[in-house]
């Protein structure tokens, strides 16, 4: 893998109202590009590989070490990967590994706490399942309270879990994955009841309010808009912002067809599950986990499917990931004709909402502009692809002989 020297960028700690969003922000920004991507093409721009770290107070870490971890001397490592949060390798004086997760989230503890539910309900149910694979299991605090993460003196909140074997697949095992993502949403909706009981709304808004991750943190529709359209950190990739925002426009339409014929079937989901979230066996292929379940929520089931979906269309050639991706998950999950008719512009609803996520993760201070401004193109070139193959991707679907 060749990747260029990364570039950091320093803002200080500051409050700030945007948009009707008011934050604290103190960020570090550190961009990648990985040329071995197969997404860099001409007709279809690569998205530059990109690790985002609020700034991180280390001793912040090894104090959650010591609230969770075994022995009392701890010694911490980057890993590679993860845009939203800081995690590192802990290694304890007992030649233990685990890995200690710093969640870069605006504060929001009610949502880390929902996210612990749902392991908490998800993870035993995935082990004793003959999926082959396991989900994160968070150690317990050492005081004997049985809290799985703790609020630290910034106001951050900071678990330690169990090291999972494997390796990020990127576009290889896109079968593996796709089976192993319809295995995970079976467990998923095993586990709503469960989590329902004691959370039974999610801190995290429905894919299909496009605009919800704006919203809650204070601004509007007509805001995201405006950002969007007079950010400057924006103006490089101009034209590929206003295809995307047109996408965006135009989806809201279809989603509210979608809405008036009946909606789609919901559950608990991941939200997502895709290649960067999962890990992979090298030399089986196999799936050893899926991870990151920050996102997870009460939404339509087939999002599922659409993320993981989402990130094989911003390859330079889609179609044999996309339809050993749908195999895979065609072989443990029953999609009705709805879900099928519909997975294209939910496939699209995953790309254009992380637009919206982006902007909004700038517009309060969690974030670069430069976060979105790296992927536009590619995120473009993402929607104007499925727009293209809309009839192929429900074709390999109903193909998979799964509809009810």
């Amino acid at each position: 893998m060749s990747i260029s020297k990364p570039v950091t960028m320093k803002t200080n700690s500051s409050r700030r109202k945007k948009n009707g969003i008011e934050t604290r922000s103190t960020a570090t920004t550190t961009t990648t590009t990985d040329s071995s991507s197969s997404s860099s093409s001409s007709s279809t721009p690569g998205v530059v590989s990109t690790t985002t770290f609020a700034e991180v107070n280390e001793a912040e870490l090894i104090q959650a070490c010591e609230a969770f971890a075994p022995g009392k001397t701890f010694t911490l490592s980057d890993t590679s990967g993860g845009v939203n949060n800081h995690v590192r390798y802990v290694d304890c004086d007992n030649g233990e590994r685990y890995v200690v997760r710093l969640y870069n989230n605006g504060q929001e503890t009610q949502r880390v706490a929902f996210e612990h539910a749902v392991l908490a309900a998800v993870e035993p149910r995935v082990r004793s399942s003959d999926a082959g694979f396991v989900v994160p299991r968070a150690l317990k605090a050492k005081d004997g309270s049985g809290k799985t993460y703790a609020v630290l003196p910034s106001g951050d909140c900071a678990s330690v879990f169990e090291l999972i074997p494997g390796s990020l697949p990127k576009t290889r095992f896109a079968d593996a994955v796709g089976e192993a993502t319809a295995a995970l949403s079976k467990c998923m909706e095993e586990a709503e009841a469960e989590v329902r009981a004691v959370a039974p709304i999610s801190p995290t808004s429905v894919y299909r309010n496009i605009f919800g991750a704006f919203e809650k943190k204070g601004g509007s529709r007509e805001a995201f808009f405006n950002e969007a359209e007079t950010n400057p950190g924006l103006d490089s990739v101009r034209e590929a912002v206003s295809r995307l925002l047109d996408f965006i426009r135009k989806l809201e339409v279809k989603l509210a067809e979608i809405e008036q014929k009946g909606g789609l079937p919901e559950t608990l989901i991941h939200g997502d599950v895709h290649y960067d979230n999962s890990l992979a066996d090298e030399s089986t292929g196999r799936v050893t986990g899926i991870i990151d379940f920050e996102f997870a929520s009460y939404d339509w089931r087939m999002m599922e499917c659409a993320a993981g979906l989402s990130k094989y269309v911003g390859e330079k050639d889609p179609t044999p990931y996309v339809a050993d991706y749908i195999a895979g998950y065609c072989r443990r999950a029953t999609p009705t004709e709805a879900e099928i008719d519909a997975l294209p512009d939910l496939i699209k609803l995953r790309v254009l909402e992380t637009v919206v996520y982006f902007v909004a993760r700038s517009a309060s201070g969690e974030d670069d502009i430069s976060q979105l401004a790296l992927r536009a193109e590619n995120y473009a070139a993402r929607v104007a692809w499925i727009d293209a193959n809309a009839e192929f991707i429900r074709d390999a679907m109903r193909a998979a002989g799964r509809v009810d």
